[in-house]
Order: structure tokens, then C-alpha cells, then sequence
């Protein structure tokens, strides 16, 4: 068995694939981890729900038992990932338990061998010793504890027999090559004719730069010469999710509270009728965070170029790209609910004397699974001994 598992702030992407690489299933899970203290306190609501207990592993974990995803949201005092903190997410210990709870439903024997492939932001994969040290912690067995509604408990050895480890923006550039998914690539042909290029250009790009906009990051991969260079590329370690907690805690001054990101992110983009006064008060709260998080993104588009004044493009990938700019296709154009970020890019070039032949975002719905797109096309290149 395969797994390709980008474990963002926001959800969980994957895909799980059979040894000869058949598709058997997507993984989208919520980034949302509860514990609960007491199997006797376990609650199913259907055959497909399952909780984990990781009994043996050298990454970091505690001896908890575990719900994620969805199943971790219906429960009280879920845990996110602290979009605020510096903390690395390779050997988090939220990051581990999203992994193993994210590929239990499809572990069916009490010894599987896997290929694994993940992605982690550009800011670790930058430190070589990080990123090996993590492959080498993913290597191996593990043994996981898992509970579903009509078997005892059991305990699973996990070996992951060839791991790949990429940074997020070598993952979503290799996701835009995708040739197997006919609607991904006539959404993505529409962006191009929009933009009057005749064919797909990705394949003639030899300097550019991909800028993955995610909940809690936004990384800068630059290429040149058709390879990813890492002294070029950067990583902020703020993201979407970022613009949202400093919007509630602007409000929270004022009194207005709200759950969670989660919860604003539902409130700007509910189009009902209704509920436009609650989306109206939040909107002065947000519109400045978002300002300012324009301009870093901004700012750090410009160091990217270094002594440089020209990309052959900029591409834009991400769920955070996705709900900053509402970038879709339809009716044979490009549609934006905010183009505010594109084209203050395109005058901050203007302004330095930067060059970009194209700029252009992955539309909605692939932009933010375009990693996970990019790693299972590398999963389908390892094999499971």
C-alpha cells in the first residue's frame, strides 16, 4: 500500500494507492486532533469512524487516544495547529498523530508494508539535517492501536519501507504536471488561453518562482535553471490562518468573539442573505490583517528575485490562496473575488523594475491539493516492499 500525505495546518490531502499504483481512495481530513481519556468513552456514529493509539514509534507521540479529522471537531477541546508558533510541524506530535489517524481506516492487517510520501514547508526543508532526520524517524516500523465500531481493538506494525520527504513548493509544481486528471487540466488550460498562452508554458519555465500561500505558511520556492534552489527560496511563517486569528483578536478588543478560524473562514464566504450583518461586522476586522499580510507576501516576492530583475512566471498555489482570492475558472475565464493580491504583485514589479512573463494562481478546487497532487505522482515512483 501507498500513501501520499500532505499534512497542511488547515487538512490533511492524500491519496492511497495500491502497491501496482491503482487508485483506492482520497484522504481530506480537518487538521483537528481530540484526545479522549477512556476507551469505555469512545462514541461511533458509523463503520468508518476510527480512533488511534500509537504504542511504538520513534517520532514524537504521546500514549493518548486519539480522534482527527472531523471526528476530532465534534468533539470538546480539539487541538489545531498553533498558527502563531515558530514550531516545526516535521516531528510534531499533532503532525504524527494526523498521519496515523489519517491512514488508519485503510489498515486491514496487523502487518502492513507502505511507501509514504509528505511534504513539510520549505523552512525546514531548507535545513538538510532536518528534513533527513525526518525520513530517517519515518523509516521503519511503527505500531498504532487501532479501535473502529465493530472489531476489538488492534494493534497494527506500520513499516515504512521507502519514504520521500519534499518541501511543499517542489510538491506543488510537480502537482501542475499532472496529465492524468482531465478535468484538473482543463481548468488549468482555461487559465492559460486566458492568459493567451497557446499550450501549457509550465514545460519551457526554467527560472520561476511558485508561492504556496497554506493556513499557517506561505512558502516561496524558487527555481533556476529548472531546479529548485533553496539559497533563493524562503519561507513565512504566516499563512491565511494567521490573517484570521489577528482579525478575531482585533475584534475580541470589541467584544465580538467567534470559535474558531474555522468559524470566520464559514462567516466570510456564507453568501446567505441572512447572515450578511455578522459577515459585515467582521469584515473591518479582517480587511486590515489582510492588508498587511498582502504586503509581506509581497515584500517577499520581491526578495526572491535577489540580484535578479526577471521570472518566466509566478504561480500561486494553495487553500490559503484559494480563500484570500476566491481564484476560479468559469465560463472560460479567470474569476477573483479579491484580486487585490495579483495585481499589487504586478505593480510592486513595475515599481522595482521586476520582471514576470506570467502570473497565475491554480484555480479552485485544486489549489489547495495541488501538493497532494505533486507527491502522489512521486508515490508512484517508490515501491512497498
Amino acid at each position: 500500500m501507498k500513501f501520499a500525505l500532505d499534512i497542511g495546518n488547515s487538512a490533511v490531502k492524500g491519496s492511497v494507492l495500491a502497491n501496482d499504483n491503482s487508485f483506492i481512495a482520497s484522504i481530506y481530513n480537518p487538521s483537528a486532533v481530540a484526545t479522549v481519556a477512556d476507551p469505555r468513552h469512545l462514541t461511533f456514529t458509523s463503520e468508518t469512524d476510527t480512533y488511534i493509539q500509537i504504542i511504538e514509534s520513534s517520532l514524537k507521540h504521546t500514549n493518548h487516544i486519539y480522534a482527527v479529522g472531523q471526528k476530532a471537531l465534534d468533539l470538546p477541546d480539539y487541538k489545531e495547529f498553533d498558527v502563531t508558533s515558530t514550531s516545526f510541524k516535521a516531528n510534531h506530535v499533532l503532525t504524527t498523530a494526523l498521519l496515523f489517524g489519517s491512514i488508519a481506516p485503510f489498515l486491514h492487517e496487523a502487518n502492513v508494508n507502505a511507501a509514504l510520501a509528505v511534504s513539510i514547508p520549505i523552512v525546514e526543508a531548507k535545513s538538510i539535517h532536518l528534513q533527513t532526520e525526518y525520513k530517517q524517524l519515518l523509516n521503519g516500523s511503527h505500531v498504532v492501536r487501532v479501535y473502529s465500531m465493530n472489531d476489538e481493538p488492534q494493534d497494527i506494525t506500520i513499516r515504512f519501507s521507502n519514504v520521500a520527504v519534499l518541501n511543499e513548493g517542489q510538491a506543488g509544481f510537480l502537482g501542475l504536471l499532472d496529465t492524468i486528471d482531465k478535468d484538473f487540466r482543463a481548468s488549468m488550460n482555461t487559465v492559460y488561453q486566458t492568459l493567451g498562452e497557446a499550450s501549457d508554458p509550465v514545460g519551457s519555465f526554467e527560472d520561476f518562482l511558485i508561492v504556496d500561500i497554506g493556513e499557517g505558511t506561505t512558502d516561496l520556492a524558487v527555481y533556476r535553471n529548472k531546479k529548485f534552489n533553496p539559497d533563493y527560496s524562503h519561507s513565512i511563517t504566516r499563512g491565511y490562518g494567521n490573517l484570521l486569528e489577528d482579525a478575531i483578536a482585533s475584534a475580541a478588543r470589541e467584544r465580538l468573539t467567534i470559535e474558531s478560524r474555522k468559524d470566520l473562514q464559514r462567516v466570510l464566504t456564507d453568501t446567505n442573505a441572512r447572515r450578511a450583518k455578522r459577515r459585515e461586522q467582521w469584515l473591518p476586522h479582517v480587511t486590515p490583517t489582510r492588508d498587511k499580510f498582502i504586503e509581506t507576501v509581497v515584500d517577499t516576492i520581491l526578495k526572491t528575485y535577489g540580484s535578479r530583475d526577471y521570472f518566466d512566471a509566478i504561480i500561486f498555489i494553495g487553500g490559503g490562496f484559494s480563500a484570500l482570492t476566491g481564484y476560479t475558472v468559469d465560463h472560460g475565464t479567470i474569476v477573483q473575488h479579491d484580486g487585490e493580491l495579483i495585481q499589487r504583485v504586478k505593480d510592486a514589479l513595475d515599481e522595482n523594475h521586476k520582471q514576470a512573463d506570467i502570473i497565475f494562481g491554480v484555480p479552485a478546487p485544486y489549489a489547495g491539493t495541488i501538493n497532494e497532487r505533486g507527491l502522489t505522482q512521486v508515490l508512484t515512483q517508490l515501491p512497498a516492499l
